[in-house]
């Protein structure tokens, strides 16, 4: 039933989500349902709801390795409702877990990491902020090899070029996450990207 769930997550079919979780009590009182579940209230403006959710997690899981994805998602909750100051300390607050996490796995989990942190500082109109926490976030999803990551912060560059009115350089940046797009089989994202490139043409 979970990946049903989260094929409707994928697809914003939010009402489809909602039911698949409640007409699975077993599925929606596990870790892995309630992180659905947080994720569906989240994104249909539940916000209290949703810190509710991750908040408990959080909770459940303080001091295991697992306690930055709960922080992570709280961090997304804030965003979400557009108080991306809030959303950066949490971000930060995950950063330091992540670093207590075995070297292996921190390339990977800091580059996600990053794109958030990059995306809120966008929202905030810092560039500079943004411009610098794009870089470390890139250095990393190249050490993880990771191409969905890397689409979104390629995503984010061409963003960030908008945002300075480097029109060439966004254009660019689109191009490029497109490609890495291309590679996680995110058609949507891709043809997103795509578009946004075009626009700029000329």
């Amino acid at each position: 039933m979970l990946p049903e769930v989260w094929a409707a997550i994928d697809r914003e079919d939010w009402g489809e989500a909602r039911e698949r979780l409640e007409a699975d009590p077993d599925l929606l009182a596990s870790r892995a349902g309630q992180m659905a579940w947080g994720y569906v209230l989240a994104h249909t403006g539940d916000h209290a709801g949703a810190r509710e959710v991750y908040g408990r997690l959080r909770q459940a899981h303080a001091g295991d390795p697992w306690e930055h994805i709960a922080v992570h998602q709280l961090g997304m909750v804030e965003r979400l409702a557009g108080e991306h100051q809030a959303a950066l300390r949490l971000f930060g607050e995950e950063r330091a877990l992540i670093g207590a996490l075995p070297q292996t796995k921190q390339p990977f989990k800091r580059a996600v990491n990053g794109y958030k942190i990059v995306v809120c500082h966008l929202a905030l109109g810092e560039g500079d902020q943004a411009r610098a926490a794009l870089e470390d976030a890139l250095a990393d999803a190249h050490t993880a090899d990771d191409p969905m990551t890397l689409g979104c912060l390629h995503r984010a560059r061409g963003e960030l070029a908008a945002y300075g009115g480097d029109r060439g350089e966004a254009r660019a940046a689109y191009q490029e996450a497109a490609i890495f797009f291309r590679e996680a089989e995110d058609d949507r994202a891709a043809a997103e990207v795509e578009a946004r490139a075009a626009s700029l043409v000329g």
